[in-house]
């Protein structure tokens, strides 16, 4: 019965446009992770810091614990856990901003660790430019309407220089429907071969409650047309990105201690991203940086705000200062 209560619950996550759930377990325990998005640290004023939150389900076991691996092998633990449905739950990570992820480790109480790798960083590219997706940095909600905030670079593909804004980007939702950038960047121009580590934000305001985020494209409808699929462009690292090319092919399940795998080398800390696809969105509000619950009045004031800040502000912001702490690895 579990096996079927789990099957049908991966079916409904992909269904809806989801990222890849990643899911693993033995005879006992099932662990299904079903995304994960970033968010802004407002306690943070500095910005060196945000929210990560993991959205997993557990069957089989009462509660499990969990860590994240990120590219430089640090292990981050959690900071809060926000019980939802009968075993699912929201994990909450604060990491350094623009942090890129390998590996997360799930240990179910009373059970064995299952080490999942992480998602990979989409991209796709064409004669003009390589395009990275590092998914969703802010999701802010209220009674009208989302604004959704992602971050992307762009890498020039060409001989000569390219100028890129962000009205040459589009987010589609589940059904089609484009929305275009209502605040972003200043508009860059990128020398050849340049622009794979400067990440930008882009904001799309006024997407409809029912609208849900399935893919963002780049030159929508031109010969140089690049188009992120959520569904079928996230898919898990390697095992040989992760564990490195003397990697094993099983090691998705493998038992073993949160030290083995702080010490698990790769000589590409590759693909890793910090911000998946929409695993979940009512909860962004100001509260991720406390303990204290709101109601949801409050937090539909609180959403309406920092929406209202986001129109105002993130039009100013150049790529400069969206990328004060550009990667300098390798993400695929």
């Amino acid at each position: 019965m579990r096996l079927i209560v789990i099957a049908l619950l991966v079916a409904l996550a992909t269904g809806l446009g989801q990222a890849s759930v990643l899911q693993g377990g033995d005879e006992n325990t099932t662990v299904v992770l079903f995304g994960a998005n970033r968010m802004p640290n407002l306690a943070d004023e500095s910005g060196e810091t945000e929210i990560l939150k993991l959205d997993a389900g557990i069957m089989g076991a009462d509660n499990a614990t969990y860590q994240l691996l990120d590219a430089d092998n640090n292990i981050i633990e959690p900071y809060k856990y926000r019980p939802l449905a009968s075993g699912r739950q929201l994990v909450y990570f604060r990491i350094p901003a623009d942090s890129l992820f390998k590996l997360v480790n799930v240990t179910p109480k009373a059970g064995k660790s299952f080490y999942f790798n992480w998602w990979a960083t989409p991209k796709g590219s064409s004669s003009k430019a390589i395009v990275r997706y590092y998914g969703i940095s802010d999701w802010l909600i209220n009674d009208d309407e989302q604004g959704i905030v992602v971050q992307v670079s762009v890498q020039n593909n060409r001989t000569g220089n390219i100028t890129v804004a962000p009205e040459n980007f589009t987010l589609f939702d589940q059904w089609g429907w484009p929305y275009h950038p209502t605040a972003g960047f200043e508009p860059m121009v990128i020398a050849p071969g340049a622009g794979k580590d400067d990440r930008v934000l882009i904001g799309f305001t006024g997407v409809s409650l029912l609208s849900r985020p399935a893919a963002l494209a780049y030159e929508y409808n031109t010969p140089d047309q690049v188009v992120i699929d959520f569904e079928k462009d996230y898919v898990p690292l390697s095992d040989e990105v992760v564990y490195g090319s003397a990697a094993g092919t099983d090691n998705a399940t493998a038992a073993g201690s949160s030290s083995s795998a702080a010490t698990a080398t790769s000589s590409v800390a590759e693909g890793a991203q910090a911000a998946v696809a929409p695993a979940e969105v009512a909860s962004s509000t100001a509260s991720d940086t406390s303990g204290s619950s709101l109601s949801i009045k409050d937090q539909l004031a609180a959403s309406r705000a920092r929406l209202n800040d986001t129109k105002q502000n993130l039009a100013s912001q150049t790529s400069e200062s969206t990328a004060t702490t550009p990667s300098t690895r390798d993400d695929i």
